[in-house]
């Protein structure tokens, strides 16, 4: 069947736009005195088409740079008469700023979210280019950024479509300068340039751990922030490795889009791309980072002689470029051995001989950065004996059978004797840093001691172990400085010990401390530097400072799993699902939990604690969802672990102890919850003090539990216990306070109190709308309290928002059944009844409007 006339023409002006923008954007690769000849040879008889090319490339000097990326977008629009969407126009809640640049599908403009008030990069497919393929191409993108979420990956916050049916997203708007830009201006030095790298391998290792190959690497694609971090750019024709699943016109290999400089060699011919097509990109852009120059010399920058040197020529070894003389990097030592065989690895023609991995390839940089040996070996001899073998593989085996039946038992004892000497040596090493912790401490811990002998310059015995800590802290820097490794354990000693005593500005230095020189001594991947992110992600979630939390435990996991180190992988695993759970990814946080109770089955004794810790973690989650008998029966769990626990109760026990009784609570079980609360304080009190911001939790709960009795007097009482107890232990801003003055809100009102109610549930939104998600529970509590409070001064109209809102929440996160569903229902039935609206007050009411208890 014929197209109609009209989309004959689109489809003639489409295919001859692709055609001019392919051109001109190649030959914008080369110098300018090179077009004439590249176009004599690709456009020959097509006038037509030299005509428009070379009218485009006049452009380019008033242009500058610029046209380098819109190339595409202006032959584009030349061809079809098509211009730019206005400024100052809106779209779907956006509203266009200025167009920033454009790529072979979309154009993209700067916009600000109307709603959130942040800017963001928009991207539009543009009208003209508006087919099939090329919307699917689009969606294929924003399907790729939706399943990324890396610090050092632009991050996509929605997508939609115009009034016109034009597909658009919104991502991450990401002010910076490319990598290679940034490098040169700053002068970084080499260590930092490999340090930035190792940043952007592990956006692109990310990426692949989510399926996506990137297949576009190179440095216009990776811009440097104001803060000196990597954000990678530009999924546009990346590929999903299970593609079998993709729409068809998204299965070819895009040869024609990539850039011949940064493409594989594999890229180049057409063939199948896979991860290692990335690494070789990143071999590139490291050579460029590290001598300003590209491996490969050209007579010209015309892309089918980049492409034949890409496939055929080896490159330059980077330590014999003439680098620039204003590069930092000037020494040919440098850059000579370790440096030149990582990059050359990563450059190799055969994929197979490259890095296995993008992970691996960072990780030869970071044992470079160590002075520990690299993977990366010379190809010379091996690469040549190898070649040899497949050639002559009788003849071969024979001599091989031989050599080993003589040599096999000299290497099996050699191994043995080496493997033998590392160990021995590595245990002296780490019983000499023992003394010498143990030393220091004992010595500190003596500070009471009033004799000649003592370390506490005042000779009394009423010095306490607060003044004993600062007077560690004062030592250490200058007894253990020839000692770092002993150093980091007293300040990650003291970090806790003050974090345990809710000190938490005294507790994050030191904590900060150990992990710099653990990462600095030991590495990055070392199990006690993963300890000391463990501990400082856990300050931070005290502290309110989820993102960096959340990115420490990111950070920890991989190591620990690596190490086979059951129980602080169960440790980081516990934590890393309690922070999912306190900002709303349920999801995510049960199966961290979940991994963390298959890891922790192993431990045994007194190392099965973060055992109990997560079934505690994981009734509170089914708490937080909904399911309050599955909660239930994973703290009563929890509860058995904590008491079969060798050497006496401690205070993880009071919090399922505490969890387990907000869920009677919830449930209107009265008799039980309150016992149950009462012992968590007693134990709280007993372990960390009462002055300890845990031992406020289960006041606050009591609190609640004699508001839902009608015992304002008593719940006033142990809220403002609990607030007494946080003002002590915690920072003023701390979101603690947020849910004790929710509470205290809620008796308030009860009293008649309306306009300090008011006031605290307001300020109490205004801090949750910082710190949690818009469909958190918490959020939709305080919600429904402002809205109840409206309703009992009357104003209707601006409770009625509030409690919808409130229970839509409720009704989505928890089902229609849940006791905090029901009561978000019944707030709203009294609102319409309250204000004369039966209609809608019978909407909500239902048969069965009581399963247990009211908020």
């Amino acid at each position: 069947m014929a197209l109609p006339r009209a989309a004959q023409r689109d489809l003639i002006v489409s295919e001859s736009a692709r055609r001019i923008a392919e051109v001109v954007k190649s030959a914008l690769e080369l110098e300018p005195n090179e077009w004439s000849g590249f176009l004599d040879q690709t456009c020959r008889d097509d006038g037509r088409l030299r005509t428009e090319v070379e009218s485009l490339l006049q452009f380019r000097e008033a242009a500058g740079s610029f046209i380098e990326q819109p190339a595409l977008h202006v032959a584009a629009e030349m061809m079809a008469g098509m211009q730019s969407l206005d400024t100052e126009q809106s779209i779907a809640g956006y509203r266009l700023l200025s167009k920033i640049g454009t790529g072979g599908m979309g154009d993209v403009y700067l916009a600000e979210d109307v709603e959130l008030c942040r800017k963001v990069a928009l991207k539009l497919v543009r009208p003209t280019m508006s087919t099939d393929d090329i919307v699917a191409r689009f969606r294929h993108e924003e399907q790729i950024l939706a399943s990324l979420n890396h610090a050092n990956i632009a991050q996509l916050y929605g997508g939609g479509a115009t009034a016109n049916g034009i597909p658009f997203f919104a991502m991450e708007y990401v002010e910076g300068e490319r990598i290679d830009e940034y490098c040169r201006r700053a002068s970084l030095s080499l260590n930092t340039r490999l340090e930035l790298f190792r940043k952007v391998c592990s956006a692109v290792h990310y990426a692949h751990q989510h399926l996506v190959i990137h297949r576009d690497l190179k440095p216009s694609n990776i811009l440097v922030t104001a803060a000196g971090e990597p954000k990678l750019l530009d999924f546009g024709i990346a590929k999903l490795l299970d593609t079998h699943h993709l729409p068809a016109p998204l299965a070819p290999t895009m040869v024609g889009v990539m850039t011949p400089d940064y493409a594989s060699p594999e890229q180049v011919r057409g063939e199948a791309i896979t991860t290692a097509s990335d690494i070789y990109s990143l071999g590139v852009i490291l050579y460029e980072l590290l001598t300003e120059c590209r491996p490969y010399q050209t007579k010209s920058r015309r892309p089918d002689e980049v492409a034949r040197a890409v496939t055929e020529q080896e490159p330059l070894r980077p330590s014999t470029v003439d680098r620039s003389q204003r590069s930092e990097i000037r020494r040919e030592k440098s850059l000579r051995g370790d440096l030149d065989n990582i990059i050359l690895m990563a450059l190799r023609k055969e994929p197979q001989r490259r890095y296995s991995s993008v992970a691996q390839f960072a990780e030869d940089i970071r044992r470079h950065l160590e002075g520990r040996p690299v993977i990366a070996r010379k190809d010379t001899v091996g690469y040549r004996a190898a070649k040899f073998v497949q050639r002559n593989k009788i003849g071969v085996t024979a001599a091989t059978l031989v050599a080993l039946s003589l040599v096999g038992g000299i290497v099996a004892t050699t191994r043995q004797a080496d493997i033998a000497t590392a160990e021995r040596n590595r245990a002296r090493k780490e019983a000499a840093k023992a003394d010498r912790v143990t030393a220091f401490l004992q010595n500190v811990l003596g500070f009471s001691d009033p004799g000649w002998a003592s370390s506490n310059p005042q000779r009394n015995r009423d010095a306490t172990i607060a003044e004993a800590l600062v007077e560690a802290a004062r030592r250490a820097e200058t007894e253990l400085a020839d000692e770092p490794e002993a150093l980091a354990a007293v300040h990650f000693t003291i970090g806790t010990t003050y974090r345990v005593q809710s000190r938490f500005p005294e507790a994050e230095p030191h904590l900060r401390a150990a992990l710099e020189i653990r990462r600095r001594v030991l590495g990055q991947r070392h199990s006690e530097t993963a300890q000391s992110m463990v501990a400082l992600g856990e300050w931070c979630v005290l502290s309110s400072r989820f993102p960096e939390a959340e990115s420490l435990f990111r950070e920890a996991i991989p190591i620990f799993r690596s190490a086979q180190d059951a129980k602080w992988l169960a440790i980081v695993l516990n934590d890393s699902g309690i922070l999912k759970s306190t900002t709303g990814d349920h999801a995510a946080a049960e199966g961290l939990l979940q991994e963390g109770l298959e890891v922790s089955d192993e431990l045994k004794g007194a190392e099965r604690a973060p055992r109990a810790m997560i079934y505690s973690a994981l009734g509170a989650a089914r708490r937080d969802q909904g399911d309050l008998a599955q909660g239930a029966e994973f703290l009563q769990k929890a509860i058995e672990e904590h008491r079969a626990l060798p050497g006496g109760q401690r205070s993880e026990l009071a919090f399922a102890l505490q969890n387990l009784g907000g869920i009677r609570l919830l449930r209107a079980e009265y008799d039980k919850a309150e016992p149950l609360l009462r012992e968590a304080f007693e134990l709280f009190r007993k372990t960390v003090g009462e002055n300890h911001q845990s031992s406020a939790y289960p006041l606050t709960l009591l609190s609640e539990l004699y508001y839902r009795l009608g015992d304002h007097q008593q719940a006033r009482e142990e809220i403002e216990h609990a607030l007494r107890i946080q003002q002590r232990a915690l920072a003023p801003d701390h979101i603690d306070f947020t849910w004790s003055r929710i509470t205290l809100a809620k008796i308030l009102m009860r009293t008649g109190a309306l306009p300090e109610a008011e006031i605290y549930l307001r300020s109490a939104l205004e801090k949750l709308a910082l710190s949690l998600p818009q469909d958190h529970t918490g959020a939709a509590s305080a919600h429904g309290a402002l809205g109840e409070c409206l309703v009992l001064q009357t104003r209707y109209a601006e409770a009625e928002p509030l409690l919808l809102e409130s229970h839509r929440v409720f009704q989505g996160r928890m089902g229609a059944a849940d006791p905090r569903t029901e009561s978000a229902r019944d707030r709203l039935i009294k609102l319409y009844e309250a204000w004369g609206k039966p209609a809608e007050a019978a909407r909500y009411r239902t048969a069965d409007t009581h399963l247990g208890g009211r908020e």
